[in-house]
Formats: C-alpha cells, structure tokens, sequence
C-alpha cells in the first residue's frame, strides 16, 4: 500500500536507512522535505513528487544571524532569503562568513565588523560539501539590524553611526546600505 508524507513528518533514522530525494536528515533522523509518495527499496528514503522548495544555490541573497565569531570565521544561520517570494529548504547547519570575505582590504579581527546576534544580508558565494560560504563584500551586504555589545538594545544608524537606543553607546559595523533602524 502506498505511503503518501507531507513536509516535516519523520520517515525512518540513519541507522536503518540512507536519506534520498526529498528528504534532510536532522540528529540522525530521517523527515519529508516535500509531500508525495513515500520510496523504501530497504535501503534508501525517498519521496516521488513536485516539491515546490528550492535548494539555496550560488548568488542566492540570504539573511543570517551571527551565531558565533571564532576567528577568522563567523558561524551564520540562515533565517531566510531576500525578496525572492518563493520558498527554500535552509539547513539547521550554519553557514561560514571568512574574514576575507567581509569587505575589500585586511579584516584583522571579525569581530571588528559583526558581532554575535547580529542580523546580517549575505550573498552565497561557495556550495560545499560542508555547508555554504557567504559574502558581506558588496555595498548593499552587511550587517542590516544590529545590536548594542553592552545593553542588546537595537542600534540606530544616525550619521552614518551606530547609536545604542537605549544606553546611547556608539559602535561600528560593517553596515548594509539596507540597514534597518528602529525595532524589527
């Protein structure tokens, strides 16, 4: 009799099966990432059907948060795609920012231009077996919300500065020339 799965329903683990098309694998655990017609040949889960999630590919435009900063890389977790209005599958995996590829010139510390917790528009520049590597090097890339390193409060762009709202602390990043003030 015929399986049908929807997006997100856990399939099998990879102890018993390898992950095919249509599915991602996360702690070990096997789920649908598109709805169709489940495929076990013993080995192999996976999924005949459309889907309609595309994978991210090279010169995607993304949104990331910075996770962690372990120089000279920044770990960046994709929350979503730039304007595209279609939809994505985005890993759980982060994504590496290299210092090299923050902006034109010598970046001696990353933590010079992005801080943890900052929201950054980042283009996909490698596909690796790894994951993705980004890039910030570009006017419109940066950081576009960040926050205050002493009180987490949103930073203003006032002047080409960025102002704490709340402690009225002043900071500098590599900024987007999207970059958002104000509350998200």
């Amino acid at each position: 009799m015929d399986r049908y799965v929807k997006p997100g329903e856990e399939l099998g683990v990879e102890e018993e099966f390898a992950p095919g098309s249509g599915t991602f694998v996360e702690n070990g655990v096997i789920y649908a990432c598109t709805s169709g017609k489940l495929l076990n040949d013993g080995k192999t889960l996976s999924i005949e059907g459309r889907s309609n999630l595309k994978k991210l590919k090279v010169g995607d435009l993304v949104i990331g948060s910075i996770e962690n900063v372990k120089e000279p890389i920044a770990l960046v977790l994709i929350l979503g795609i730039d304007e595209k209005g279609e939809r994505f599958m985005i890993s759980s995996d982060y994504s590496v920012l290299h210092a090299s590829k923050i902006k034109d010139g010598y970046v001696k510390n990353v933590h010079d231009e992005i801080k943890i917790g900052d929201l950054i528009l980042a283009r996909v520049e490698e596909e690796r077996p790894d994951g993705l590597a980004l890039t910030i090097n570009d006017k419109e890339l940066g950081v576009i919300k960040g926050f205050c390193v002493r009180c987490r409060g949103p930073l203003e762009l006032r002047n080409f500065n960025l102002v704490c709202e709340k402690c009225g602390h002043k900071e500098y990043r590599k900024i987007s020339s999207k970059y958002r003030g104000g509350v998200i």
